[in-house]
């Protein structure tokens, strides 16, 4: 009973934190995810115990383990889609400054 409510707490966390965090509308609609399997968490609190049904309680750890990593690779593509974005913005920052300096002298070059 214990260990549903740790891990409840720690998917509520996964979820606050990725819905704070997160950039992408795709990361966040990922955050239901782990929001759900809290709620049902705690909805279950002590129906399986972890001795008596061996199987069951390693096919349902595999599937926690399985939903935590989903939301780490997705909080890291939504770094590196940001961090991707940001630079792509710089690059035609600088474009877009070289192109107004050399329409600028080109302008002055002629006037002269």
């Amino acid at each position: 009973m214990i260990f549903s409510v740790v891990t409840a707490a720690v998917f509520g966390a996964v979820s606050l934190y990725m819905m704070v965090a997160a950039k992408c509308t795709v990361t966040r609609r990922m955050a239901w995810i782990p929001l759900s399997m809290a709620a049902m968490e705690l909805a279950m609190c002590g129906v399986l115990a972890m001795g008596e049904y061996p199987v069951l309680t390693v096919i349902l750890m595999l599937c926690r383990l399985t939903v935590l990593s989903c939301c780490a690779l997705s909080m890291k593509r939504d770094a590196a889609v940001v961090r991707n974005r940001r630079r792509r913005r710089e690059v035609w920052r600088r474009v877009a400054y070289d192109m107004t300096a050399e329409l600028q002298t080109a302008s002055v070059g002629r006037c002269a």
